[in-house]
């Protein structure tokens, strides 16, 4: 996530672009990004336990993260979100191993992204496996080239990808609400596994807590987060329950 802040830094005045809709852009990506890969979620367990999840775990992990986040922003109004509120709450020598191990963990977790993209569209223009390990470098430098164009560009950038992966969603959306049927997400028979559905669940609403990696790039970070999470926690909960 420090990597997407683009080049701002600190909490001067100077440079700072980022205002309400382009927190929403960007934070969409960080805590949702469309319904892709949710395959393994809905195949977790039956559509009540599934159901039931997707509702309360928003409200009991994200919503107090996401507050959590915006208050501390404030106080901290730097690039960096959490590697700064630790080095300040522990000190230099813990603060640093937290940020190593951070950067660690998101070097891990984002290469399953370009990878992703690549499976997907395998499935429709079947490719090589060397072909697909191109098709994931090349996302990966192409995403580094925006970043390094700075934060004007990623914004752009994020908007229109944004439309991009929300178009099938919405579409999908509106074709399937006439052939709904509520029952079926009463149904309650069928295998279980509980730790994949947890964990995947909680996994999917974790990124709120990446929104604070920006604040140094904000106007006015109290106002913006607050109604950046006013209008993204809504949408999140909507967009991974509808589809």
């Amino acid at each position: 996530p420090g990597g997407m802040a683009g080049g701002g830094g600190g909490s001067g005045g100077e440079g700072k672009k980022i205002g309400v809709w382009g927190m929403v852009v960007v934070g969409f990506f960080w805590v949702h990004g469309g319904i892709y890969g949710n395959e393994a979620m809905l195949m977790a367990g039956p559509p009540l336990y599934v159901f039931i999840m997707l509702g309360i775990v928003p409200f009991v992990y994200s919503l107090p993260i996401a507050l959590i986040v915006a208050e501390l922003s404030t106080a901290f109004p730097e690039d960096g979100g959490y590697v700064v509120w630790v080095r300040e709450a522990c000190g230099q020598v813990l603060g640093s191993h937290h940020a190593y191990w951070v950067w660690v963990i998101y070097v891990v977790d984002a290469a399953i992204y370009p990878v992703l993209v690549s499976n997907y569209v395998n499935t429709m223009v079947p490719m090589s496996e060397t072909s697909q390990g191109m098709l994931s470098v090349s996302i990966v430098v192409f995403v580094t080239a925006i970043n390094l164009l700075g934060t004007d560009v990623m914004v752009k950038f994020n908007t229109l990808l944004a439309f991009v992966s929300l178009a099938p969603t919405l579409v999908f959306v509106f074709m399937g609400m006439p052939k709904l049927e509520p029952r079926r997400c009463l149904v309650s028979e069928g295998e279980l596994d509980s730790s994949l559905l947890v964990s995947w669940i909680l996994w999917l609403y974790c990124g709120f807590f990446s929104l604070g990696t920006l604040a140094g790039e904000l106007d006015n970070p109290r106002r913006t987060f607050l109604v950046s999470i006013a209008i993204l926690f809504p949408a999140v909960l909507l967009l991974n329950t509808l589809p």
